[in-house]
């Protein structure tokens, strides 16, 4: 049996994290669940992770300048935003972006399956 992958998965409305962190826990993924900004970038920063799934739930809230946040600090670890009120473009941060109200949990699983083959290390910065 192999081991689960540790991931986090933020995402500041309760609903939605909880129902996104159980169905990865049903894949082979170790999900550390944040609704709290500050607690996932202390995570992403601490932690051994193989991923990070940014989950931007609602259009204009706050968590939508959080999230940016959390994607400009300096991470090593891959980067999902998927963003379901779709007004986060452009981020250039993230290593993959889901836009749109139907992005499905396939869409995710594929996303993050992609990302966690990534070999870690510091993320190229694009020179704009």
């Amino acid at each position: 049996m192999r081991p689960k992958m540790p991931i986090l998965l933020y995402c500041a409305d309760r609903e939605l994290l909880s129902a996104t962190a159980f169905a990865l826990r049903l894949q082979p993924y170790d999900v550390t669940a944040i609704d709290d900004s500050r607690s996932a970038a202390a995570v992403m920063m601490a932690s051994e992770l193989v991923c990070g799934v940014l989950i931007h739930a609602r259009q204009g809230d706050l968590a939508g300048r959080l999230i940016h946040r959390l994607l400009e600090t300096d991470l090593h670890v891959p980067l999902l935003l998927v963003d379901r009120a779709g007004d986060l473009a452009p981020v250039r941060y993230a290593d993959r972006v889901l836009y749109g109200r139907n992005t499905s949990m396939a869409h995710i699983l594929g996303a993050l399956k992609v990302l966690c083959a990534r070999k870690r290390g510091p993320r190229p910065r694009s020179v704009a």
